[in-house]
């Protein structure tokens, strides 16, 4: 009987720094994948002292600081420190915190290689020729969004209802 308690494992200071830095790398590589986007929605939606409610404040935060750059480099951080803790002296990295090292590194490059697009794009803004297409070719693009948007808001409306 007092077998079964002596089994019971135990979390480690590394085994947690490792976990950590696996879920830091795995959040900054979903919020880089946003971060373009949400930029430029909020260029073009919220003017910067105009931001009201929740969704105005979470855009803004996604928007105006890239968190996936931050959640990266914290991940390598952790991924560091769990191969420093006391614990795991002299024994290589956990695999976790390899995993962790590779999503931080995707997520850092990934939101640099976003924010280098976000500035050619407002660079491309600035060009006399190019700009003027691009507003062009933007504003159909949101024409076309809001056609499909509008036909399916229509669409169950005219559905027979089940009665």
């Amino acid at each position: 009987m007092n077998s079964i308690y002596k089994k019971k494992k135990t979390s480690t200071s590394a085994s947690q720094l490792a976990t950590c830095s696996l879920v830091c790398g795995a959040v900054g590589l979903f919020f880089s994948f946003f971060y373009l986007p949400v930029s430029l929605m909020n260029a073009s939606i919220y003017p910067r002292g105009a931001i009201y409610g929740l969704n105005g404040i979470i855009l803004a935060i996604l928007g105006y600081f890239p968190p996936g750059l931050f959640c990266g480099a914290g991940g390598l951080l952790l991924a560091i420190l769990s191969r420093r803790a006391p614990d795991r002296q002299g024994r290589g990295m956990m695999g976790r915190a390899i995993a962790g090292i590779i999503l931080s590194i995707l997520a850092i490059g990934l939101t640099l290689f976003f924010f280098y697009a976000l500035i050619s794009y407002y660079d491309a803004l600035k060009d006399p020729v190019l700009g003027p297409q691009i507003n062009s070719y933007l504003y159909q693009l949101q024409e076309q969004m809001r056609e499909q948007l509008q036909m399916q808001m229509t669409l169950p409306e005219s559905l027979p209802a089940a009665a």
